[in-house]
């Protein structure tokens, strides 16, 4: 892990209907929604890439610790915020960097013409 890169520990539960609702509760006093959130969420679609050998798939099926995926992400199914993410991950340790892409960044990406990484 580089001194540079501020990494959050991340883990995730499943919980049902009633204890979200407890967990919002207690915690809307303290923490605001997302300033893009609308109705209390937005819909993400993400676009994931990875190697002619399925990498990142096989590095995260087989628990692999230090392993990175890379991204193209959109919100609210519109092309107004396109984001170029990359997610570095180190045990349960998270990195994420993102740039933004404009549409025809996109294109030239899918198309090969543009390299990334």
């Amino acid at each position: 892990m580089s001194k540079t890169e501020r990494y959050r520990n991340e883990w995730k539960y499943l919980i049902d209907t009633a204890q979200k609702a407890a967990i919002c509760n207690r915690l809307s006093p303290v923490l605001k929604l997302d300033k893009h959130a609308k109705n209390g969420g937005y819909m993400l679609r993400s676009l994931y890439f990875d190697d002619y050998y399925n990498s990142a798939y096989e590095e995260k099926d087989a628990g692999v610790l230090r392993r990175k995926k890379y991204r193209i992400r959109i919100y609210d199914c519109s092309d107004s915020s396109i984001k170029l993410e990359r997610k570095k991950k180190f045990g349960s340790y998270i990195f994420k960097e993102s740039a933004s892409l404009t549409k025809d960044e996109v294109y030239k990406i899918l198309d090969g013409v543009m390299i990334f990484f």
